[in-house]
């Protein structure tokens, strides 16, 4: 029996979870959850990234008889390893609203039509196209190598967060593709980084790592760049390192393209996984993105602030209030709600802001749009979960006449599953057959693929059977 370890990276918190299988299920441990939080310097926003090495590293030590270790993170974000192979300080983080003056720049050069068009990403500030713009402006110390650039020997690179944990880990420099596919500096028809964007925003090509596709290839921590790692002998591979990529792998959508998926977290992403990448002028004006799963299968959907706003709110009003709030008390109050509220649009940039009063936003937004403000503290709990839902009916409508084709199931993973109130809703308002869970899908996913490496389920299929069928889902149809 060979015991897989994953980290499972969010945005708020870690997870280490201890997977094996043991009579024909799996059996799953956490060992390890941290919260981790944004930290602001000279006006910048950063990531611990010590910290959470450091805890990544204890937990390993802790743990060191896991045959296998596989790291997924949420996108985007990268640190730069300079020529030594030294990371050059601490990775930025994406809610740095500095971000804005790289899309701003871009813009100068190129149309973010024709990025759509190369890249296949939906246009947001946080991509990491519009970040390294950034850096090379205002941190051209990183940008440039603290140390130099050598024309002979190693180079710096960028490399992404699960991809720099993975070069710690093993001393190997890559990048995955899953995690690669949501930079807007890959090109998704080609397969490849998009040589068109790197020449029209004169941005350096050879900061790109060799790219690998999930799986391909496995490291060990005898090579670690972490002295107390290199006594242990642990295979470590680059599973789908794109947290929403290996948490696809625990929907229906990705052996049936007949049901949507909607991974609901700190961000929402609800779509379709598809035959080929949809780069045409439609899916741009839509705000609809492409990104690569397992294999470089193709998924077609939109990302949509989630939970973070629910959560942002109720942390507001517990400090209001001086209480913990259950969710149970939530979930009571919007069930009993019998009166119309005014919505939002969860795709206002406003709302994905580290910095925001969320209650005095979305006040401001419903008095621009004319609406009648929320009249007390929970009112503004069912605006935000209507607001989603909303929100998702109005994705489905556009991605359903992108396709050309209807869906009447969608299966819901990540902790919005856990809700019965966002479940019912959805189930009830866009008439469809909802699955909901597993909720630590993106773990799952990652232990999959330790699991197929390690040769203990004997195909993809039936890897994703066996732990569907060990852990707790729900069915809820529409009334």
């Amino acid at each position: 029996m060979n015991k897989v370890l994953a980290f499972d990276m969010g945005a708020t918190s870690i997870r280490g979870i201890v997977g094996y299988i043991e009579g024909g299920k799996l059996i799953t441990e956490e060992v390890m959850r941290m919260s981790h939080s944004i930290k602001e310097k000279d006006g910048r926003l950063y990531w611990d990234f010590k910290a959470i090495l450091e805890k990544i590293v204890s937990t390993i030590v802790e743990n060191k008889d896991v045959s296998c270790i596989g790291i997924d993170t949420w996108g985007v974000d990268f640190g730069v390893i300079d020529a030594k192979g030294e990371l050059i300080d601490t990775p930025f983080s994406y809610r740095d609203e500095k971000y804005s003056i790289g899309r701003e720049e871009a813009k100068e050069k190129i149309s973010e039509l024709e990025i759509f068009k190369n890249s296949g990403n939906q246009i947001m500030t946080i991509n990491t196209i519009f970040q390294l713009l950034t850096l090379k402006k205002l941190n051209p110390d990183i940008y440039e190598n603290a140390h130099g650039a050598r024309t002979r020997g190693p180079r710096p690179k960028m490399l992404m967060m699960p991809d720099l944990i993975f070069y710690m880990l093993t001393g190997k420099k890559i990048g995955e593709e899953t995690i690669w596919s949501t930079t807007g500096l890959y090109d998704m028809g080609q397969r490849k980084v998009s040589d068109t964007i790197f020449e029209k925003l004169e941005l350096k090509k050879s900061l790109v790592p060799e790219i690998v596709k999930a799986t391909e290839i496995s490291g060990n921590t005898k090579d670690s760049k972490i002295e107390e790692l290199r006594a242990l002998s642990i295979d470590v591979i680059p599973v789908c390192t794109h947290d929403t990529a290996s948490a696809l792998l625990m929907t229906d959508s990705f052996l049936d393209e007949d049901s949507m998926f909607l991974s609901c977290g700190t961000w929402s992403l609800i779509g379709s996984v598809v035959d080929k990448c949809i780069i045409n002028e439609e899916a741009y004006e839509n705000s609809l993105t492409n990104e690569l799963g397992f294999d470089s299968k193709p998924m077609f959907f939109k990302n949509i602030t989630g939970l973070y706003l629910l959560e942002k709110y109720k942390a507001q009003l517990e400090s209001k209030l001086g209480r913990k709030i259950p969710f149970d008390e939530i979930s009571d109050y919007v069930n009993k709600l019998n009166k119309k509220l005014s919505l939002i649009d969860m795709d206002a940039e406003v709302f994905a802001k580290e910095s925001i009063d969320v209650r005095s936003e979305i006040d401001n937004f419903i008095k621009n749009q004319g609406g009648d403000t929320p009249e007390d503290d929970f009112d503004y709990f069912a605006v935000i979960y209507e607001s989603m839902v909303a929100k998702y009916m109005e994705v489905k409508a556009d991605i359903e006449k992108i396709l050309n084709k209807s869906f009447k199931k969608i299966h819901i993973i990540g902790g919005g599953a856990k809700s019965s109130v966002l479940t019912s809703m959805i189930a009830d308002k866009m008439g469809v057959e909802v699955k909901a869970g597993p909720y630590e899908s993106s773990a799952l996913g990652n232990i999959l693929l330790s699991l197929l490496h390690l040769k203990e389920v004997s195909d993809l299929k039936t890897g994703i059977e066996l732990i569907l069928g060990s852990c707790e889902i729900k069915r809820i149809d529409s009334k």
